[in-house]
């Protein structure tokens, strides 16, 4: 097995959980927050005065959240091998995944796979089945076992600092795909955008609603405490709170899955009979919404999420959703990212892809989902 040292120095601090892709079943797939340098930001209310102290709150969340700092930060650092392996060397890389009971796993996974047959890598594809003590098993066992990188998207990342330390001590270079996490020494993190993903959809939403008041909002987040969850929601939030015409009148979890968050959009439809928009932080969330929306016969209640996959293009063509954010897989990106580092290429550090919106006339148009 090709030996490599993969550390540089301690990486500067980069959810939705695994918290994740944007469907991780585990609570707390959170890079503790803690890690993260403090920071102060002037707060921007929008002149929104009634809102001021929530929207100070939200900015200084997503501040210090892993995924606004990791898209801050995206292409900004490099690091390289300094004992590269010679080109003919095989290449021998374990793709810890959570688990593969989502589309978008399944997609990481081919895409990962297609990769390694592009760049001459074995890879070896170890699901966790979404158990966390069995992902953490799996990586203790790839450690000891040997391997010449670890890739990794965690269910959860609480805890997981202490197995990467076996991995720094066995000079094993290790490497996050959509969801990383602080106050460790991967090489490189290849994160989805979660924040700007939020962002681009609550502008859009007060764009779309401009001229209305008073618009009653209910959340169905992803991941209690999740960073990818938060960053989400928050980023999604912050424009309608600036623009001080939108109300939230309930947030509940829906845990990035289409059941819980169609019971979750129920007991929220029941308890507020003034409902404009309902928000998924994801599309399952989205979509339970729309499953609770059709069981109770509500109408007149907007939908809208994030992920860009195939079920929401159909309700966006449907008139059932009014918009979508495309959330780009990234395991094919970080397994050629270990191809060129082991071979003495420079990555960056962090690496944020950028998002797209999609409503009718972009489905019209031909865009294609995600996965």
């Amino acid at each position: 097995m090709m030996k490599t040292r993969a550390w540089i120095s301690a990486m500067v601090c980069v959810t939705s959980a695994a918290a994740i892709s944007s469907c991780s079943t585990s609570v707390n797939n959170n890079a503790d927050p803690s890690a993260a340098p403090a920071s102060s930001v002037a707060v921007d209310d929008g002149g929104c005065a009634k809102n001021h102290d929530q929207i100070a709150k939200t900015q200084q969340e997503l501040a210090n959240n892993l995924y606004g700092i990791a898209a801050e930060n995206s292409d900004k650092g490099a690091k390289t091998n300094p004992n590269p392996a010679p080109a003919g060397d095989p290449i021998r890389v374990t793709f810890s995944i959570e688990g593969l009971s989502h589309p978008f796993l399944v997609k990481q996974k081919e895409l990962a796979e297609a990769a390694a047959r592009q760049h001459n890598i074995e890879l070896n594809v170890v699901s966790a089945n979404d158990d966390v003590n069995q992902q953490f098993n799996d990586i203790q066992t790839a450690i000891a076992r040997g391997t010449d990188a670890l890739m990794m998207m965690p269910a959860t990342t609480q805890g997981l600092d202490a197995v990467l330390a076996q991995a720094e001590t066995k000079q094993i270079p290790y490497f996050f795909t959509q969801k990383g996490m602080l106050g460790i020494s991967p090489v490189s993190q290849v994160l989805a955008p979660y924040a700007t993903e939020g962002k681009q959809l609550g502008e859009w939403v007060v764009q779309h609603y401009q001229g209305r008041e008073n618009i009653n909002v209910a959340v169905i987040s992803g991941i209690p405490g999740d960073q990818s969850s938060d960053a989400r929601v928050n980023a999604f939030l912050l424009p309608l709170l600036r623009a001080c015409t939108f109300n939230v009148v309930a947030n509940q979890p829906g845990n990035y899955r289409r059941g819980d968050s169609e019971k979750a959009a129920q007991n929220m439809l029941a308890a507020n009979p003034k409902v404009d928009l309902l928000f998924g932080a994801n599309d399952e969330a989205a979509l339970g919404g729309i499953a609770a929306l059709s069981s109770s016969g509500r109408k007149g209640v907007d939908v809208v999420g994030l992920d860009g996959e195939s079920d929401m293009f159909t309700a966006i063509r449907n008139g059932q959703a009014l918009a979508t954010v495309i959330h780009k897989p990234t395991a094919g990106i970080v397994v050629e990212e270990i191809a060129n580092y082991l071979r003495g290429e420079p990555v960056p550090e962090f690496k944020v892809l950028p998002e797209d919106l999609v409503t009718k006339e972009t489905v019209d148009a031909g865009a294609q989902p995600a996965f």
